[in-house]
């Protein structure tokens, strides 16, 4: 063994696989090209025959600390730094670089200065016209020496990221199928680097048998494209240990189109994933019943109906309690909350396994069925059953007190929509349509109910502009005294004529005033009309007796204004008293909150306004409410006048309530007089006064000035 070979270690010797033909050149500049090989900041070009450097780089001279024309004059063996031995050290080294044309070896170099450091030399043997030159580098082994420990360190924050993370790396090589994986890796996949030999059907072993298929089809697309590729999956470990990971991936070909390696990473998301689906039952589930909630209605929906036609059909009900706000109210929201938990509940057990049931208002669920085709009967025959059952399940089996009964609404996919928004609003609107005909109904969507809904939005918009537009109109009906010619005063009925110049009738436009609000706004122009139009009679020197207006029940409850502020408004601006008006209120009203209504009628009765009970005998007020209330008339409902003539019991009903009425010290009004032979059996019966086509039908203020000219009824 040569002197070299016996002073460096063997693993810096050249393998088999690094040795071979010489590569022939054609100048110094052309050997200059292999440094990158080579890799090396010091670089010179020796010539093997004579001995003697050819050519150098800058950073070669300038760490020895030469000139670069003076390092070229040197003998190579100047440099080693084994004194007596660096001739024979340096021919050693020759005759290995002839021997084998590319290697390595480790040596030592003296500066100029006299300052020795060991250095790593690599070589590459050039056929240069037929002469030897080796292309050297030399590497200061304490920069290896750092590099290595700066390798070491990238590399440990390399595996402490991983590890921080939950990023494992991998290399798959498709030749030899020879997979490796990092430490992060084996402990997502939990192996142990010892025990385990990561290969491709190992990590299959590892993957959700839910998910493997998908998994390796995924993978396998990747490996023949070459395209990179992202996958969420399952892992399914020993012990039961399930995690979610996400893959990432990117696969080499070569030249024939094979895959040659895939390099990827594994990254345990199981944390992030469980946030998520906390974060989505927070924002798909509906927290008081744990049913899916609207979003995750329409997201199921949108989902099924990607499938819909007249063979994959879907019915949707949408299912409302009924009553549910007066549970609230009068039992208080904890039972209205156990009221809401019973019925979904109640309706989880009428479902099949592929059926959709979600809460997706207060009172409001929405049930979904999948169906083979469009079936109307089979849809209403479900619709149905869950009617019939959830008012027929005493308690809804939770034994409580109450046993509120469902509206319900049905839409059919494809027939009435193809996406989410239309075939709910459909559900809706026979929902509406249900509840409008009272509780415990059903109704299925058809187009005629959406032009009816559209003619009562398009009527309730016309009437919120009636009274910008002057198309509000009083009309006044004479009511005559018991002798039946003198006026003894007026009801002023509100009359609408629209935009097309229609006639809209007031039990179609007062119930959608009370509805959305508007009768206030229109109550208070009544109000005023009124009392404008007393004063100008007044101003005439006519005296048409109390004008009687109609109080709603709404009216009567509200509180910021007042009815009795709004009252002693209109008066003060037209300078009227509150004798001059009568205020005619039903007995609905009345019923709907007597303690409200009664507080409110005292303090108007005490102001000075005359009170009547319109359509007496049709809301089964009782005596007492009568009696505590501050009433100075009854109008006796024209039900009963229309059939006084010929039915007994009638004659009888308006008789009692004419004697009570006298009893309690109430004047007496009858509606409805149509003719003389029920006029004549009233003023026998002691009715006090009288209203009807007979005496007067409704007219215009200016007719009604012309009627109290003459004095007389019409």
């Amino acid at each position: 063994m040569s002197r070299i070979e016996a002073s460096v270690p063997s693993f810096w010797f050249s393998t088999p696989s690094e040795q071979g033909l010489i590569p022939c050149v054609d100048s110094v500049g052309d050997a200059l090209r292999f440094a990158a090989d080579l890799g090396s900041d010091d670089l010179v070009v020796l010539d093997l025959d004579q001995g003697h450097f050819i050519d150098c780089n800058r950073s070669a001279h300038e760490r020895l600390g030469y000139e670069r024309d003076h390092f070229l004059t040197l003998d190579p063996a100047a440099i080693l730094a084994e004194e007596g031995l660096s001739d024979d050290l340096m021919q050693d080294q020759l005759r290995l670089m002839r021997q084998q044309p590319r290697g390595s070896f480790a040596t030592r170099h003296r500066a100029r200065s006299g300052t020795c450091r060991d250095v790593s030399v690599r070589y590459q043997v050039l056929d240069l016209r037929g002469r030897l030159v080796a292309l050297v580098t030399h590497r200061d082994c304490a920069d290896l020496d750092t590099a290595l420990r700066e390798s070491s360190r990238l590399g440990f924050l390399l595996q402490e990221a991983e590890r921080l993370t939950h990023v494992g790396s991998w290399e798959l090589n498709h030749r030899t199928g020879e997979l490796l994986w990092s430490k992060e890796a084996h402990s997502i996949f939990n192996t142990a680097p010892e025990l385990t030999v990561p290969s491709y059907e190992v990590f299959l072993t590892k993957v959700h048998p839910e998910d493997r298929s998908l998994v390796d089809a995924t993978f396998q697309e990747a490996f023949r494209s070459g395209r990179a590729y992202r996958i969420e999956h399952r892992l399914l470990l020993a012990h039961g240990l399930r995690k979610v990971v996400l893959e990432r991936g990117h696969t080499t070909l070569g030249d024939d189109g094979e895959p040659l390696f895939t390099v990827g990473t594994v990254q345990d998301i199981s944390e992030q994933h469980e946030i998520q689906q906390r974060l989505e039952r927070i924002a798909f589930v509906d927290p008081l019943t744990s049913l899916p909630n609207k979003a995750a209605t329409i997201r199921q929906l949108a989902r099924l109906l990607r499938t819909a036609d007249k063979e994959h059909s879907i019915a949707l009900i949408n299912l409302d309690l009924d009553n549910f706000q007066s549970i609230n109210n009068s039992l208080g929201h904890a039972i209205g909350n156990q009221v809401l938990q019973a019925s979904g509940t109640c309706l989880r057990h009428l479902m099949r396994p592929d059926d959709w049931l979600a809460r997706v208002g207060s009172d409001e669920f929405i049930l979904l069925r999948p169906m083979a085709m469009a079936d109307r009967v089979e849809a209403l025959q479900w619709a149905e059953d869950i009617r019939r059952s959830l008012g027929n399940t005493p308690g809804m089996g939770t034994g409580l007190a109450v046993q509120p009964s469902a509206s319900l609404g049905v839409a059919l996919a494809p027939d009435h929509g193809l996406d989410p928004d239309t075939l709910l609003r459909c559900a809706n609107t026979a929902l509406m349509e249900a509840k409008k005909h009272g509780k415990n109904q059903l109704r299925l969507y058809t187009p005629e109910i959406s032009l009816q809904l559209r003619e009562r939005l398009e009527l309730e918009l016309s009437l919120a502009r009636a009274i910008d537009r002057e198309q509000l109109r009083l009309y006044y009906q004479p009511q005559i005294d018991r002798g039946g010619s003198r006026i003894a005063g007026a009801e002023a009925l509100l009359r609408w004529r629209d935009q097309r110049g229609r006639m809209v009738s007031p039990s179609v436009f007062i119930p959608l005033a009370e509805k959305t609000g508007q009768i206030h706004s229109i109550g208070l122009w009544v109000i005023e009309e009124a009392c404008r139009q007393l004063r100008a009679w007044h101003t005439q020197g006519l005296r048409p007796g109390k004008v009687a207006i109609n109080i709603s029940a709404l009216q009567l409850g509200a509180q910021h204004p007042s009815l009795a502020e709004l009252l002693a408004g209109a008066l003060q601006s037209y300078d009227l008293v509150p004798q001059n008006l009568e205020l005619e209120i039903t007995e609905t009203a009345l019923l709907n909150d007597p303690a409200r209504a009664g507080e409110q009628l005292r303090q108007l009765a005490e102001s000075g306004f005359s009170l009547a009970i319109d359509d007496f005998g049709t809301g089964y007020s009782s005596l007492a409410m009568l009696h505590s209330l501050p009433l100075d008339k009854l109008k006796i409902d024209r039900f009963f006048v229309d059939r006084l003539v010929n039915d007994d019991a009638n004659q009888a009903i308006v008789k009692a309530t004419i004697v009570m009425a006298k009893e309690l010290g109430l004047m007496t009004l009858a509606e409805g007089v149509e003719t003389r032979e029920q006029l004549q059996m009233l003023q026998n019966l002691g009715c006090d006064q009288f209203q009807g086509h007979l005496l007067g039908r409704p007219m215009d203020a200016d007719a009604f000035g012309t009627l109290l000219r003459g004095g007389i009824a019409a």
